[in-house]
């Protein structure tokens, strides 16, 4: 009697770390997630038009930076133009802009539409939250040049769809 009250006892425990092992995979994330490895370093070359997008995709950043650790991301801002020349000759790999709809969209790139909302911003010497005084949200296209992308381009584009499409 005593064994299967030791037994059950046990098998109570195994249960319970096994919930609470499950809680905390959905808390850090995906666990069927993959990490890329390589031996050869990578780079990614972001660029943003404007530049507190940068902040409103930190999540987004971070995300990609722990799945691909060897990957390092450059990060640049310029007009809308100037992203999407410097998209055509292959001199960035993505690039972050308003979208316009009355704009023709460009046949040579991928693109995925999203919106964002304004956050609150820091004010890095006081410490402070700057808060915008009417809060809305913005339609931003990311851009990408189509054809052949690198592993870690694909994991950046299935990351991003992924956090806006569940939106």
């Amino acid at each position: 009697m005593k064994e299967l009250i030791l037994i059950c006892a046990v098998a109570a425990v195994f249960a319970l770390c096994f919930l609470i092992l499950k809680k905390l995979d959905i808390f850090f994330g995906d666990s069927s997630r993959t990490v890329i490895s390589s031996d050869r370093p990578s780079m990614l070359s972001i660029a943003f038009e404007h530049t507190e997008e940068v902040s409103l995709l930190n999540d987004l950043l971070e995300r990609f930076s722990r799945q691909a650790p060897g990957c390092e991301l450059s990060l640049f801002y310029g007009s809308a133009k100037d992203i999407q020349k410097q998209l055509n000759t292959g001199k960035i790999d993505f690039g972050f802009i308003r979208a316009d709809v009355n704009t023709e969209p460009d046949q040579k790139l991928g693109s995925f539409l999203f919106l964002m909302d304004e956050n609150i911003l820091a004010c890095e010497p006081l410490g402070l939250p700057v808060m915008p005084l009417n809060s809305q949200k913005f339609l931003v296209n990311a851009l990408w040049k189509k054809g052949s992308r690198s592993q870690e381009a694909e994991l950046f584009i299935r990351l991003l769809k992924a956090a806006y499409l569940e939106k």
